[in-house]
């Protein structure tokens, strides 16, 4: 599976508002290319909410909210004081090979 195929839109119909290209985006900034503190999280979210209401996608508003609700699970948090470096994610679901 390429990344032209591959669906970064949890939810969302990837293909509808070309939403992929912000998707992934988004999940790099979240993930192994990206992260930070908690305040890094809310600007990374903020500019994928951006990027969705420009592409005129409907589906802005709620994306931001359950960024805004659920990110902190995603995250790769390093930089602050944290109980957990990294994502929380990693812990309960191991890499596919």
């Amino acid at each position: 599976m390429t990344d032209r195929e591959r669906n970064y839109c949890l939810f969302l119909n990837p293909r509808k508002y070309n939403r992929n290209i912000g998707c992934r985006r988004h999940d790099n900034l979240y993930g192994i290319a990206g992260g930070g503190t908690e305040r890094q999280r809310w600007a990374v979210d903020r500019d994928f909410y951006r990027t969705m209401k420009r592409q005129g996608d409907p589906m802005a508003l709620p994306a931001l909210i359950a960024c805004l609700l659920f990110g902190w699970f995603f995250w790769n948090y390093h930089g602050e004081r944290w109980p957990w470096k990294g994502q929380l994610l990693r812990r309960f679901v191991k890499a596919p090979r």
